[in-house]
């Protein structure tokens, strides 16, 4: 089929070392078919430009949290509420769904797991259930990453080591790339505004706002989803 093409687009919340205060490392990616890509990025930037007047801004959910600089304008709960809505409301379309592989950190260490073995499992994880994903409809592949020099190594091996073991994978992950958040992808960016929630999904946290209840509550849809289902799995 011509561009039957899916996107594969990650980041991560937490560090896999136990120096890290994370309780947990996950691996947060958003899956899309390639031919979506521009209409998503159409929308994330028109959202940008309404609130904060800028399509250039960089959605990142550390800076989102803390409500600082360009992000000020979330302080107003009215405001906060009404971005978060209409972002979640981009989310909810079935074109897009979600893979979070979770580790939790005192398990592993526990297992005399070193981080480099959080690392190469998580990331062999991952593109092992984005293989699962392609072969249900013949799908190809293409790996987007936000580079992190201490990290990129362990997804290259994990592509490298299913390329070379895996017929399937070979044929169907055809590339992949490193990417900083400032190349404006906005698939990277979901994946980082997202992956704390899923930290809260797995820990059975309670939500403590009604911003945090609304993004538990569309990823808990994405998993229900039949049609396009999301998977959030934990490794240990």
């Amino acid at each position: 089929m011509v561009n039957n093409y899916k996107i594969l687009s990650i980041d991560e919340s937490g560090k896999a070392s136990f120096e890290h205060a994370s309780k947990l490392f996950i691996l947060s990616a958003v899956l899309i078919k390639e031919d979506f890509r521009p209409k998503l990025d159409v929308k994330i930037r028109r959202l940008k430009k309404k609130f904060f007047k800028d399509e250039n801004i960089v959605f990142h959910s550390r800076d989102m949290s803390r409500k600082k600089g360009q992000f000020s304008l979330l302080r107003d709960s009215k405001n906060e509420i009404l971005f978060w809505s209409e972002f979640i409301s981009i989310l909810n379309s079935d074109e897009i769904s979600f893979i979070f592989v979770i580790t939790d950190k005192q398990r592993a260490k526990k297992l005399g797991w070193q981080p480099k073995t959080i690392l190469k499992r998580s990331y062999l994880r991952l593109a092992q259930l984005f293989l699962t994903n392609l072969t249900k409809d013949q799908s190809k592949g293409k790996i987007v990453a936000e580079s992190d020099p201490s990290q990129d190594l362990f997804l290259m091996e994990a592509h490298a080591g299913l390329q070379s073991l895996n017929h399937s994978y070979r044929n169907s992950v055809t590339s992949i790339s490193f990417v900083k958040k400032t190349n404006l992808d906005p698939d990277v960016q979901i994946a980082d505004a997202l992956a704390p929630i899923a930290g809260m999904i797995f820990s059975n946290e309670k939500s403590k706002s009604r911003i945090e209840k609304i993004k538990v509550k569309l990823i808990e849809r994405k998993l229900l989803n039949k049609q396009n289902p999301s998977h959030l799995e934990s490794i240990v």
